[in-house]
């Protein structure tokens, strides 16, 4: 599956290039810890500018989802999983799940990250599942 993908900014490079090497990165503020997406100038928890990617397990598990029945572009093959992921480790992400029935999708879900490689020596992660109807345990932080 072909999409054309955002171009990298100043704020979101880090995150581009370290897909690109299939390693699945986040923000974490330097001061309080806190890790969020997408990356932003400022922590939206303490506010301090400082933060820096770092790598996550690429464990997750879905806390929201939708299914989408009319795609915003021909980019998108219809029907397809949006949804809130909760990494293992800290913060959360809106992705795509892949690689299920949509229909067997449901909240508390376990799922990873994979790669879907793109014509411009890019990769954007996306999220299938883990295990069917089986709950995942985040890690403890």
């Amino acid at each position: 599956m072909g999409r054309r993908l955002p171009s990298a900014t100043e704020l979101s490079r880090g995150f581009w290039d370290a897909a690109a090497e299939h390693r699945l990165v986040i923000p974490c503020c330097l001061a309080c810890e806190a890790r969020f997406f997408p990356p932003e100038r400022l922590c939206p928890t303490c506010g301090t500018a400082g933060w820096d990617y770092v790598d996550t397990s690429g464990a997750a598990t879905i806390t929201s989802y939708t299914v989408v029945h009319r795609a915003p572009s021909p980019d998108f093959e219809t029907p397809y999983v949006l949804a809130v992921v909760a990494l293992d480790g800290g913060g959360r992400m809106l992705t795509n799940v892949v690689g299920a029935d949509p229909a067997a999708i449901t909240t508390g879900m376990p799922v990873r990250v994979v790669f879907l490689d793109q014509p411009d020596d890019r990769a954007l992660p996306v999220f299938e599942p883990t295990a069917i109807g089986r709950p995942h345990e985040p890690e403890k932080e």
